[in-house]
């Protein structure tokens, strides 16, 4: 009775210390998300500090809804001034699952105050 009770403690604890990359995420949200947003992320707004991330899987995109500590300006945009430049503190993006680049266009929410809500942000 007690080699089965240890064989199952052993196989626990085995399952406990797998790598996480191994596994399947059961989120749909594929590994490779993380490293394009982190890097995105430095590209766009440089090293803000991030408070929370959300992620929405599509079929054919995963969107990334990042919150900053404090408002970020998109770097990247193009604007007729520096102080007109896209920026909030809520920003949603998107990759393409098949060649893992970012998508579409930035958008942003919490731009002034609250508005436009992150909810804004976070509806399919």
């Amino acid at each position: 009775m007690r080699s089965g009770t240890a064989l199952a403690l052993l196989l626990a604890a085995s399952l406990l210390l797998a790598p996480t990359g191994a596994a399947k995420p059961h989120d749909g949200i594929p590994a490779w998300v993380e490293a394009s947003e982190q890097h995105a992320v430095a590209r766009e707004f440089g090293n803000p500090t991030l408070v929370a991330d959300f992620n929405i899987p599509y079929p054919r995109k995963v969107v990334v809804v990042l919150e900053f500590q404090q408002v970020v300006v998109c770097r990247l945009c193009s604007a007729p001034t520096s102080s007109s430049r896209p920026h909030g503190r809520v920003v949603r993006m998107s990759f393409d699952r098949a060649t893992h680049l970012m998508t579409g266009t930035l958008r942003f929410c919490e731009v002034s105050g609250i508005k436009p809500p992150l909810a804004a942000c976070l509806t399919r």
